[in-house]
């Protein structure tokens, strides 16, 4: 029995990359889906495509670091798809440099986006669930979260934050029917990355080759857990920081000088 059914989900930067393939993996299961985007045109672009699975979609350009926009954004999901059962806070900006020299915008732009933002939108989903005494929120954070990355100290801050954000929100609300888990990818081919890579002058093959697994991950592979995080299956299944990354997290292999 598909226990997601004619729910409705918002899922936040999800015009592309890994919220885009939430939002099918989500839409293939039965729900409804509100796709969030700073950028209209990709929000309109991936809503058409959950139109064609068969599902309602809205597109909804907005700020996640901006309160009036985000509680606007969650009166138009409720207006036109329903209740809202699940909120995944993916919307993210990765900032690099030097702490030295990293500039406070920088800074400021990595909190803005990757913790408050997760906080705002979090906060608006549990103003519409608590009524209803059910819901799910997902955060999408990343193993720069929980492992040393030199020269994203911002970026890593922020998903710290965003990882214990969710363990403290889950016992808050666990009383409430609500669970609050998180997902930390790790690297994962998308075209960001890619641009990324290229802008940066990455070794992607290097990088690889520190993935146990062999291989990254690819967008779908956080698409299914986010649809088990969402379903009535995982009701007792909260707090819980997962990492989806072939074992990247867990492998720090030593520098042997020849």
């Amino acid at each position: 029995m598909n226990s997601l059914q004619d729910k409705v989900a918002l899922i936040t930067g999800a015009g592309r990359g890994i919220g885009r393939a939430i939002s099918k993996k989500l839409a293939q299961r039965g729900m409804s889906i509100a796709i969030n985007d700073i950028d209209l045109e990709l929000a309109q672009s991936a809503a058409r495509e959950i139109e064609q699975i068969g599902r309602p979609a809205i597109a909804i350009p907005a700020s996640v670091s901006d309160v009036n926009q985000v509680s606007a954004m969650f009166e138009r999901v409720e207006r036109e798809l329903g209740p809202l059962w699940l909120l995944v806070n993916n919307a993210g900006v990765l900032t690099t440099g030097p702490t030295v020299s990293l500039p406070e915008e920088a800074w400021d732009r990595a909190f803005d986006v990757d913790a408050k933002g997760v906080f705002l939108c979090s906060q608006a989903a549990i103003r519409a669930m608590l009524p209803r005494k059910r819901g799910r929120i997902i955060n999408i954070a990343s193993i720069a979260g929980l492992i040393v990355r030199t020269g994203q100290i911002g970026y890593c801050a922020a998903k710290a934050a965003t990882i214990h954000f969710t363990r403290c929100l889950a016992v808050e609300l666990a009383p409430d029917g609500i669970t609050v888990n998180c997902i930390c990818p790790g690297m994962t081919w998308t075209e960001m990355l890619s641009k990324s890579a290229v802008e940066r002058g990455l070794d992607l093959d290097a990088m690889v080759a520190l993935i146990p697994a062999g291989h990254m991950a690819q967008e779908e592979d956080h698409a299914n857990l986010v649809g088990y995080f969402a379903s009535e299956e995982a009701a007792h299944v909260t707090g819980q920081v997962v990492a989806v990354d072939g074992a990247q997290s867990l492998y720090h292999p030593l520098m042997v000088k020849p």
